[in-house]
């Protein structure tokens, strides 16, 4: 699925947290050139490049049942995902005066990552472009499929449903050149669409199942 524009208002959360601890290491080899990274805690695993590394940070889960975060990094030791489990969301609408541009450069249904509350997964690359101020340019794991202008006024979030309780956020963002104007940051994320970097990015996203 490619392209998909819609003007609506909306409001947008992502966060990132600093790493701090070790990753430990990969659980078995799928292939020369990727691994498995094997979630525990959670009951999930992935794949990833062998030449990056995945590092285990203090959790951020807030469901009392507890929950794992993790940091990705590429080969240069950039932050290019993070992993979060055992997530409790509460979405407030708060509606905006203006319309936001929103675009899916790409989408993938993800049968393998089954959900407690029978929801359906999917990839999804995508941005939001308000008519003043900074785009952002995320690919997520989520629950949801293309929003509404009704639903989005109530909020866009990079979260998937897990568990009965709780969710998770397996997201990346691509954020703008210093210095660089809306537009250009836009030309920049149709343009990463195609790039190798993404189709790996992508692959680890869409990688990411349940383990038992």
């Amino acid at each position: 699925m490619r392209y998909r524009n819609t003007l609506f208002a909306a409001v947008i959360t992502a966060g990132l947290a600093a790493a701090s601890c070790a990753a430990p290491e990969p659980s078995e080899t799928a292939s020369p050139d990727w691994s498995v990274y094997e979630v525990q805690a959670a009951s999930l695993e992935f794949e990833y490049r062998s030449d990056w590394q995945v590092e285990q940070v203090e959790a951020l889960a807030n469901d009392p049942a507890g929950g794992v975060s993790l940091r990705v990094h590429d080969a240069d030791g950039d932050v290019i995902a993070w992993l979060d489990t055992g997530i409790i969301t509460d979405q407030v609408c708060m509606g905006m005066q203006e319309p936001v541009a929103y675009t899916e450069y790409d989408s993938q249904m993800m049968p393998d990552l089954e959900s407690e509350q029978g929801t359906e997964q999917r990839f999804v690359y995508r941005s939001v472009a308000p008519a003043a101020g900074e785009a952002l340019v995320t690919y997520a794991v989520v629950s949801t499929p293309p929003p509404s202008a009704e639903e989005a006024a109530c909020g866009l979030f990079d979260f998937f449903t897990l568990t009965e309780a709780s969710g998770g956020r397996f997201a990346g963002v691509v954020r703008a050149d210093e210095g660089s104007d809306m537009t250009a940051h836009l030309e920049k994320a149709s343009a990463f669409a195609g790039s190798g970097e993404y189709r790996d990015v992508r692959r680890m996203l869409v990688s990411l199942r349940n383990s038992d």
